[in-house]
């Protein structure tokens, strides 16, 4: 009898067990919504979102919470909310003070541009400072004398040697800085509006971004020096035991899924039709596949 009691313990004792087994919910910071206003705003696609998605795909012991918020405070959240998770972000020893980030890449996409409206002289001026590889320096044009304004994301990494240019103090009169959750729409509505003169950004980003525009202005595009050829996108979760894994979960899951054709093609539905060799190139490179 003793042994039957002792046994009915152990048996409630699981069962009260079991819900810590249930689903663990996290916060997945987004910068995208389709929900987005002005609709013009919204992302044609969302290769955070579509990732996400795959990511996702089967699994039941995690549930994804997406929240949609600025670059800044999608950071400052990986420091308070012990399960947050914000994908498709660059890795930096500043973020790594505060978050996990995945080893393997979330997302690789063509590095930055320097863009700026083709009828410009700003442009005709540019076209002028090529280096002997067809490059841009941005430390050049910001040593010279030539009045330019350039718009920014505020709260975002462009890179580890941009990003040292971005702070420095004596540079800072020529940045106009853009801070909300529609910032790149509206750094592009800036360059096209003649507000600034020039935009740095992903060619994927503007030829989505210019393709739900009603006007059709005309952009030129200049490799940066300093910027690299292509960028790779790491999933950041909190600094926590829960972001800890998170990140090991995600690890896991990337390392399966990027190696399969329609991880790919959800990467190739984010660039123009005619970037999409390179793309693959990169992909190839960078998860070791042959597609």
């Amino acid at each position: 009898m003793r042994m039957f009691k002792s046994l009915i313990v152990i048996l409630f004792g699981l069962s009260v067990a079991l819900p810590g087994a249930a689903t663990q919910k996290f916060i997945w910071l987004t910068d995208s919504s389709p929900d987005q206003q002005p609709q013009q705003y919204r992302q044609a696609l969302d290769v955070n979102g579509v990732t996400l998605d795959l990511l996702m795909q089967g699994i039941s012991d995690f549930q994804a919470e997406p929240v949609q918020t600025t670059t800044e405070r999608a950071m400052a959240m990986l420091k308070t909310e012990a399960s947050a998770c914000a994908g498709n972000r660059l890795k930096n020893a500043e973020r790594l003070t505060f978050s996990y980030a995945t080893a393997i890449p979330h997302t690789v996409f063509p590095g930055l541009r320097l863009y700026s409206k083709s009828s410009s002289k700003t442009t005709a001026w540019l076209k002028q400072q090529l280096n002997d590889q067809q490059q841009l320096s941005l430390q050049h044009l910001l040593k010279s004398d030539h009045k330019l304004h350039f718009a920014v994301g505020g709260g975002r990494s462009y890179g580890e040697q941009l990003d040292t240019l971005l702070k420095q103090p004596q540079w800072q009169h020529k940045f106009w800085q853009r801070r909300s959750v529609d910032m790149s729409a509206g750094l592009i509505d800036m360059l096209v509006q003649g507000r600034v003169d020039l935009l740095i950004e992903y060619p994927n980003v503007m030829q989505h971004y210019l393709a739900q525009q009603s006007t059709d202005t005309q952009l030129t595009s200049f490799s940066i020096q300093e910027a690299e050829p292509y960028m790779l996108g790491y999933i950041l979760c909190a600094k926590t035991p829960e972001g800890q894994q998170l990140t090991e979960f995600f690890q896991q899951r990337l390392r399966n899924l990027s190696q399969q054709k329609h991880y790919l093609e959800a990467h190739l539905a984010w660039v123009d039709a005619a970037d999409r060799e390179q793309l693959t190139l990169l992909y190839n490179q960078v998860f070791g596949t042959s597609f």
